[in-house]
């Protein structure tokens, strides 16, 4: 089974789901997969969706269709409110916790919201990856495997210069792992009373820039998508371009 190109955590995923199949199934056989996909009933869609993938992928690998279909309903994006962000802010501004690990973490935040990073991106960025002169960072093995280049708004270059310093270029520049980083997400948006997590601030990035005006592929190289069509749900969060249409009307 081919998972070249794929992220290593990607690839992680991939093989423990198939080793429970293994485990699981007395013969690899399309009936067995989709007897094994049943037991996952309770799931999301999207998760079936994908665990039909991983098998599907596996029994052509040796030689076998499994003719399955997991219909999956369009979803758009959670709208981030802005007061949510803010409020959020303030929160981890007001904090009594040791005075550098507050500043790191507020630096994280500010991060996360004005580069739209995944989680395993931000956990994975390291000094050598920013370039302070040029105010530019570097996502290097993003998800596909795919490197993209970063603009940084000067304040947030200041403050990332400075949460680096005494730091080697190829150590981490927020010492955390991912599931450390998204764990505190959590902790601080229940502490602040706001329906966020890791993956609100990427939405949050993107609906913004779409809402003043920014191209969709623009938006879509940012954010490292693949296809298009990933990017322009973001479209109908903001349903600008919707109410520019309706606007015809009205002559």
């Amino acid at each position: 089974m081919g998972l070249r190109g794929l992220s290593k955590h990607y690839a992680n995923r991939v093989s423990e789901f198939l080793t429970r199949y293994i485990r699981y199934a007395s013969q690899v056989s399309p009936e067995s997969a989709t007897s094994f996909l049943k037991t996952f009933l309770n799931r999301k869609p999207n998760t079936r969706a994908r665990y039909s993938t991983y098998l599907k992928g596996f029994l052509s690998y040796l030689g076998m269709t499994l003719d399955l279909k997991v219909k999956v309903p369009r979803q758009l994006p959670t709208f981030v409110a802005y007061d949510d962000i803010v409020k959020l802010r303030e929160s981890l501004g007001a904090k009594h916790t040791h005075k550098s690990s507050q500043s790191r973490d507020l630096v994280l935040l500010e991060t996360a919201i004005k580069t739209g990073l995944r989680r395993s991106e931000l956990a994975n960025l390291l000094v050598a990856n920013i370039d302070f002169k040029a105010s530019r960072l570097m996502v290097v093995n993003g998800k596909g495997n795919k490197d993209r280049v970063i603009p940084l708004l000067p304040s947030l270059t200041t403050r990332l210069k400075q949460l680096c310093i005494g730091k080697r270029p190829n150590e981490t520049v927020f010492g955390l792992k991912a599931r450390s980083l998204g764990m505190k997400f959590y902790v601080w948006a229940k502490k602040a009373g706001v329906p966020l997590h890791t993956h609100s601030f990427r939405h949050y990035f993107a609906t913004t820039l779409v809402e003043k005006g920014a191209s969709v592929r623009v938006v879509q190289e940012l954010l490292g998508h693949s296809n298009l069509n990933t990017t322009q749900v973001y479209l109908s969060v903001t349903a600008n371009h919707l109410e520019e249409a309706i606007g015809l009307l009205d002559e």
